[in-house]
């Protein structure tokens, strides 16, 4: 039996970035882990071929340089292994088939626009204002990101005392598809954007997703795209040499069995071998909502209600077709030298294209002209494969579901050898023969045998659907990573903001700091 000052359950990114930043208070933390490495979604294996380092789950790191909690620990991360690599120019390339130049997304905001003029100007003008809109929102948007949810009413209410404000308002409510119908006049350059927004796995006509737009065109030029030299896993894993360094444990290939509870209150975590840790003052859980509330606290000790909406949680149905490859060299791209320096490319033809395929997820039909997203890490990071050679990741968007009744285990690796790899050989031919050393296929069943919150496939931590963002995520009256228990938190991609690596967690902790009377937050 040992006690500490807090025991989490679960140690992916958020987790330990929450731990961290109570160990930086001076609190001690034990991280409990059932798989033998820390990450959950930041894991980085040899999967194809030795010496070939492929991230497995969430690689590119944007939203995390724009935590100031985690910023604020970075220096110490650094001490303990931790070194961002960002692109210096091509962040992200859009090639095209169709006999246009394609899209390079720089770093620079002048050459980018530049490249979107080669389609329109209009369209790049437009580009250019939602850009210089967000340095008059950033401030806030850091705030509101990294801070409990506010009230469903604060934005409406802001924004609805004026004509602009309402106009603002009206795109904010848009769907992704009707706000790039409404904003660009080009095809491609409308295929690009639409396709851009939809990373976060939202459906392209869900309303409320025009907002998104206003953060995430400029946040790529404010923020870039880093990636840890080494792999996406050695940000957890400096983040656990930081906790342990501060007077904690980190315990991998250690299932949790039960949150413990005495009197009322989270009391520490019972292991499936039958040891016991204590939490003094608070536990933790990082683990997905049905976990942390069905299987380890029991539905016995829940409010009918609250048991009632942690069983109508939803986690969506898309999940992801990715296949890692470890390469002789690297991807040439259609389009020139400027589209294949860029290590990151999202493929996408038309609106026709994106239609269909949504429309083939909605049936349950393997997607039969998917677009495409592609990271070639070896051209920033050489540390990740053996001198010369090269790793590929390159997937899309599946329903977890198939209406024939097959599941991804019987369909992956003919899905793969049909339609995934034809598909980037369109725009990087090359990627072919004996260029091809390993191969290794993930899908819906790959992803649940590997972490089990990663439920039916998904990864995202639940659907961001609007009933389950903001002060609804996970549950009303439960947005502000407090459980129905005392002093059990919650921390994690379903919670506010949701999914990527941004180290939430850190919210979470300071709640708790909060809670606990030791650093009073900011944001209330």
């Amino acid at each position: 039996m040992s006690d500490f000052d807090v025991v989490i359950a679960g140690g992916g990114v958020n987790a330990l970035a929450c731990a961290a930043t109570l160990a930086r208070w001076n609190l001690s933390v034990y991280v409990v882990e059932r798989n033998a490495n820390v990450g959950g979604g930041a894991i980085t294996e040899e999967v194809t071929l030795p010496g070939f380092k492929h991230d497995l789950y969430g690689s590119s790191h944007v939203w995390i340089q724009c935590n100031e909690d985690f910023k604020a620990i970075q220096p110490d991360l650094e001490r303990y292994g931790l070194k961002y690599i960002e692109p210096k120019d091509h962040i992200t390339g859009h090639p095209d088939r169709n006999g246009g130049p394609g899209i390079v997304i720089h770093k620079d905001i002048d050459r980018t626009c530049d490249s979107i003029a080669a389609y329109s100007r209009a369209d790049a003008a437009r580009y250019r204002r939602v850009y210089e809109d967000f340095e008059q929102v950033r401030e806030g948007f850091v705030k509101a990101f990294f801070s409990p949810p506010a009230p469903p009413s604060a934005l409406p209410r802001a924004l609805e005392t004026n004509e602009p404000g309402l106009r603002r308002l009206r795109e904010f409510s848009m769907s992704a598809r009707a706000w790039v119908e409404t904003n660009f006049e080009n095809d491609f350059i409308k295929a690009v954007m639409l396709n851009w927004a939809l990373a976060p796995q939202i459906l392209p006509d869900q309303e409320g997703a025009g907002q998104s737009f206003y953060i995430m065109i400029p946040a790529i030029h404010y923020y870039g795209q880093a990636i840890p030299e080494g792999g996406s896993m050695e940000l957890p894993k400096a983040m656990a040499r930081y906790v342990e360094a501060h007077g904690g444990k980190v315990l991998t290939n250690a299932s949790v069995s039960e949150i413990i509870v005495e009197n009322g209150r989270a009391a520490g975590l019972r292991l499936e071998d039958g040891r016991t840790v204590r939490g003094r003052r608070a536990t933790v859980s990082a683990l997905d909502p049905k976990q942390t509330f069905l299987r380890l606290l029991g539905e016995d000790r829940l409010n009918p209600d609250f048991a009632a909406m942690v069983k109508g949680y939803s986690f969506g149905k898309i999940s992801i077709c990715r296949a890692q490859l470890a390469l002789a060299e690297e991807p040439r791209f259609l389009n020139g030298e400027a589209m294949s320096a860029a290590p990151f490319h999202r493929i996408v033809d038309s609106m026709e294209q994106m239609t269909r395929f949504y429309a083939e997820i909605a049936m349950g039909i393997p997607p039969s002209d998917p677009f495409l997203w592609s990271a070639c890490w070896t051209k920033l990071d050489p540390s990740r494969a053996p001198e010369g050679k090269h790793t590929l990741i390159f997937d899309t968007y599946v329903s977890n579901w198939l209406a024939d009744g097959r599941t991804w285990d019987d369909i992956a690796e003919d899905y793969y050898a049909k339609t995934l790899l034809p598909k980037l050989q369109q725009y990087a031919p090359n990627i072919a023969g004996d260029v091809i050393l390993g191969k290794y296929l993930q899908h819906r069943g790959t992803l649940e045998t590997a972490n089990l919150s990663f439920v039916e496939g998904t990864t995202n931590g639940g659907e961001r659907i609007a009933a389950q963002l903001g002060s609804f995520r996970p549950f009303p009256g439960y947005a502000h990573y407090r459980a129905p228990v005392r002093d059990l938190y919650m921390t994690g991609p379903h919670c506010h903001p949701g999914g990527a690596i941004s180290a939430m967690g850190t919210i979470t902790a300071r709640v708790m700091l909060d809670d606990m009377g030791i650093a009073p937050a900011d944001f209330w």
